[in-house]
């Protein structure tokens, strides 16, 4: 029987925005696991919420040692109310943080979905996001091809 991981809280039933932020606070990371399941964020579980577990991809962690990185962290989101819950467990081979890439927010990544569904380009999506966040174009992700 697989031994019970003791998950520390890092934020409890917020929205999709304050999760974001404490996300942002977290070294780099991957997506190890992502599956859908019975909700246990709401007190009425009749619908689905889906299960993030993460892994450490920072690369300061990945040079500090030969070893694999001890952190892990969890990832629960409501998919009807899209609050969710986020856990860590263990610590990172290093505290030194590498660079991070440049990241899009949750309004903004949608400003964009809502531009490509009227076919506008890369460049052009880039640029009216640019516009209406007031965001220099030095620090928007690089397009990618």
């Amino acid at each position: 029987m697989p031994k019970r991981v003791s998950w520390e809280e890092r934020a409890t039933n917020v929205d999709a925005a304050a999760a974001d932020a404490v996300l942002e606070t977290l070294k780099t990371f991957d997506i190890d696991k992502s599956q859908t399941m019975a909700c246990t964020i709401c007190p009425e579980a009749e619908h689905k919420m889906r299960y993030r577990l993460l892994v450490c991809s920072c690369q300061a962690c990945g040079e500090a040692t030969t070893l694999e990185c001890a952190w892990r962290g969890k990832i629960v989101t409501c998919l009807e109310t899209e609050h969710a819950s986020i856990f860590e467990y263990g610590t990172h081979n290093t505290m030194a943080t590498a660079l991070t890439r440049k990241k899009l927010t949750s309004t903004q990544k949608a400003y964009c979905r809502e531009l490509a569904d009227n076919h506008l380009r890369p460049m052009r999506i880039r640029h009216a996001l640019s516009r209406k966040f007031g965001t220099p174009l030095d620090d928007l992700p690089t397009l990618k091809t």
